[in-house]
């Protein structure tokens, strides 16, 4: 008898300790439950999912409740981008406010640095006369950023939205594409 009981007791200590494994939460290094965070994104998912098919639901119920007028209809995925009249006109006005100044940008330059055709133009003659100083001042790399002031002031002005001027068509660009600086 006294082996049977010892026998029921070692069994029922087996099953507490395995009934507290299963139960005891998985940890992470930090000691924060990961079994909870398991269980809260399944939760959030599950709750993603509810909504999706709510707004699902409701676009089709909607959508078949609707009649069937083609003036009205919206085509799903498209907006309406028009601009009223006065929208234009503020837009334009404020877009010539501010491009005001930059025609002044260069008016106190020199006659030989106010023009990016005469800048690229001594910068070539340069390279042609003195090819050996020319490589010794690195001005392969230091063209771009002579440059640049002059084709950021001509880009200031391109409005590829508004305009259809072409991009290869600006005088920047028709300059410096075969640029042999």
């Amino acid at each position: 008898m006294i082996s049977a009981a010892a026998s029921a007791a070692q069994t029922a200590s087996v099953a507490v300790k395995i009934q507290e494994t299963a139960t005891q939460p998985e940890l992470d290094e930090l000691g924060r439950d990961m079994s909870m965070y398991k269980r809260m994104e399944m939760k959030r998912r599950a709750e993603a999912r509810q909504r999706r098919r709510a707004k699902f639901d409701s676009k089709r119920i909607s959508s078949s409740m609707e009649v069937d007028d083609t003036a009205e209809r919206k085509i799903e995925g498209e907006s309406s981008t028009e601009e009223s009249e006065s929208e234009s006109e503020a837009y334009r006005s404020s877009r010539d406010r501010c491009l005001e100044p930059v025609d002044q940008i260069l008016s106190d330059a020199s006659e030989e640095f106010s023009q990016l055709s005469v800048v690229k133009e001594k910068l070539e003659k340069w390279k042609k006369e003195y090819a050996a100083s020319y490589r010794d001042a690195y001005m392969s790399l230091s063209v771009p950023a002579i440059f640049s002031p002059y084709v950021r002031l001509e880009l200031l002005h391109w409005d590829p939205l508004r305009k259809s001027d072409d991009f290869f068509d600006m005088n920047w660009y028709l300059l410096l594409v075969w640029n042999g600086c």
